[in-house]
């Protein structure tokens, strides 16, 4: 007899519903609460110096927010970033939309830095208030104001993850001709970086910002990879199983290399051979 015998097809259907029933947790998001940015990183992999000037709308992301109440438990961590999340006038209110939708997520804040000693009382206080984290990605200009930044964020009382960034990954692969599902084999390996974007969760912030790329360089690199929100019928654990799938987007990605040209940080000059892992293949 088999040792799945006892379990009825009825039985087995039952579960099926009951477990669609049950809300799935989101281990992780990203949310770009700016475009553009105030250091101009050559080869970011969000595409910020070609970005334009852009602050997500408060009440699309609230909306987004109650959506996905919907759809999962809780979410594991929610990073509010961008480019650079302290430009958006308004970030306090994006903290504040987060904890009240999400009481039990740890928020964190991903910026470089620049703008923390200029931060309004305001901003402090509601951090605190709301439990958020300050994510510093310190990087080569900023490297002797490291020290002092985290110092300020710590007085301030919160929570803060500071990390040297002295070079970056070559992630464009310009010939497009990476092996799709041996790329996001080898990405989820490495990281699961879901983005939320305008009603849509994406698989990863270059599925989600590389129009801005297309739209620079006339080029037209798939923008695929991602899951509306708003799709009737959908529920959480069609999402997760649908993050968990390659996209055309991966074959522009050099995460199925099974070495991944680096190159220091520096200054972008905003050409398209910034981000190309061909250049740096041989370095």
């Amino acid at each position: 007899m088999s040792q799945y015998s006892f379990i009825s097809p009825k039985g087995n259907l039952e579960k099926v519903r009951k477990m669609a029933r049950l809300k799935p947790r989101l281990h992780y998001l990203e949310v770009h609460v700016a475009d553009h940015c105030n250091l101009n990183c050559k080869g970011c992999g969000h595409f910020s110096p070609i970005a334009d000037v852009s602050f997500a709308d408060l009440l699309s992301y609230q909306h987004d927010l109650k959506q996905l109440q919907s759809f999962f438990s809780t979410i594991g961590k929610v990073r509010l970033m961008g480019g650079e999340p302290l430009l958006h006038p308004e970030i306090e209110s994006f903290v504040s939309a987060t904890r009240a939708t999400f009481p039990r997520t740890d928020i964190r804040i991903c910026t470089n830095g620049i703008l923390l000693p200029l931060m309004q009382e305001k901003f402090w206080i509601t951090c605190k208030a709301c439990s958020v984290g300050i994510d510093i990605t310190v990087y080569p200009p900023l490297k002797k104001e490291k020290h002092s930044l985290v110092q300020l964020v710590k007085n301030k009382g919160l929570r803060v993850n500071p990390r040297t960034m002295e070079s970056f990954h070559a992630f464009y692969n310009s010939k497009g001709d990476t092996d799709m599902a041996d790329a996001f084999k080898k990405c989820r390996k490495r990281e699961y970086m879901p983005m939320l974007r305008e009603g849509k969760i994406y698989v990863c912030p270059k599925s989600a910002m590389i129009f801005y790329f297309n739209s620079k360089f006339g080029l037209s690199i798939p923008s695929s990879g991602f899951v509306d929100i708003f799709e009737p019928g959908l529920n959480g654990w069609d999402i997760l199983g649908r993050l968990d799938e390659a996209s055309e987007t991966c074959r522009f990605c050099t995460l199925g290399w099974d070495v991944i040209p680096t190159f220091p940080w520096s200054i972008s000059n905003n050409a398209a051979e910034d981000w190309d892992a061909l250049k740096y293949r041989s370095l």
